[in-house]
């Protein structure tokens, strides 16, 4: 990070408010340590150049919960993602270059940040309610209230969408990328916790624009709350909630796998932080930031499932593809807690 120079009128600011001048001091610290961690381990790797006919993504998922939570057959090693965030992930996999032989099924809506000319085609799957997810245990909701505004990407619905594209572009590489485990925690643990802080909390104080969208409210914003010290969350319980998250998640994983053709690597976009110092004496960390590096952010799954029966891939001038305009990302976004 440059040097940057500071006007008279933010010095000003800054001996008024120490805290801005902290928070401008953190900028440089974490800027070396991810230049230090990157020296160390390199700047990740590229996806598109490794071997593979079906890429599953599973979004912020750690190399370390997957290696102790999986059961899929196949064979586990683990890569350095070259992002920490999807933003960052998608720019460093994607940006400026093309992939006319490869379809993308995307449950992320920063995927609509890529271009058309990139891959032959990209799918986007849109959040649907929470109620009606078939991953959701509805006894496990004890205030329905909790669920008017709330929305998650169904991962049977990223299976089908697959499936479809697959059957639509069957000579293609095909990148498969579910939400899970990343918020919303729609497991038994998760859900305890929404509802513990929906009842003890005014959502609209920590929601952005001042709503209180329910999940909206609660799911990036969930790291910021833990933070402000309002309710005692304890840590496992949050680590348990996001294990559950990963959980969910990998039986529709294993479906799919089972009914592609081809090899078949499950990896994540990036990790994911739950509560771990990256430096003595710094506050614990949730979340991911593309300024932060560490291993529970970069450190993801390379599950290899290998097939005798290998795809042939052909590449082809991309198609339209069935994007969202910008009102429906911007709401797909605000929905799952980004805007």
């Amino acid at each position: 990070m440059p040097f940057t120079k500071y006007s008279l009128q933010s010095v000003r600011r800054g001996i008024r408010n120490p805290d801005l001048v902290w928070t401008e001091l953190c900028k440089y610290l974490w800027s070396a340590h991810r230049n230090v961690f990157e020296l160390r381990h390199g700047s990740g790797i590229d996806i598109m150049a490794e071997d593979w006919d079906t890429l599953i993504v599973l979004d912020a998922c750690r190399y370390d919960v997957f290696a102790a939570r999986n059961h899929i057959d196949g064979t586990l090693e683990s890569r350095l993602s070259a992002g920490s965030s999807s933003p960052g992930w998608i720019d460093a996999n994607f940006a400026g270059k093309t992939h006319h032989d490869t379809v993308y099924v995307s449950g992320n809506a920063f995927t609509a940040d890529i271009g058309d000319n990139v891959f032959h085609a990209i799918y986007p799957v849109a959040p649907e309610p929470v109620a009606e997810s078939s991953a959701v245990d509805a006894s496990d909701v004890l205030n329905p209230e909790l669920l008017e505004d709330s929305y998650a990407i169904d991962p049977e619905t990223v299976v089908e969408r697959a499936l479809e594209a697959h059957e639509k572009h069957p000579n293609k590489r095909l990148i498969v990328h579910f939400l899970q485990p990343h918020v919303p925690l729609i497991g038994e643990t998760g859900l305890e916790i929404y509802q513990r802080i929906d009842a003890e909390s005014d959502l609209s104080s920590h929601s952005r624009g001042g709503r209180g969208d329910r999940f909206g409210a609660l799911n990036v914003q969930l790291y910021e709350i833990i933070e402000s010290d309002e309710f005692e969350i304890d840590i496992a319980d949050l680590r348990r909630a996001y294990v559950e998250n990963l959980e969910i998640v990998l039986p529709f994983v294993d479906r799919l796998i089972r009914e592609l053709d081809g090899r078949s690597v499950v990896s994540a976009d990036h990790g994911e932080l739950l509560g771990e110092r990256l430096l003595p004496f710094t506050s614990r960390k949730y979340g991911h930031f593309e300024y932060l590096a560490a291993e529970q952010l970069r450190r993801v799954p390379w599950h290899v499932v290998d097939a005798d029966d290998r795809r042939r891939i052909v590449a082809e001038s991309p198609i339209e593809s069935a994007r969202m305009d910008e009102a429906e990302v911007t709401e797909k976004l605000r929905v799952l807690g980004y805007r």
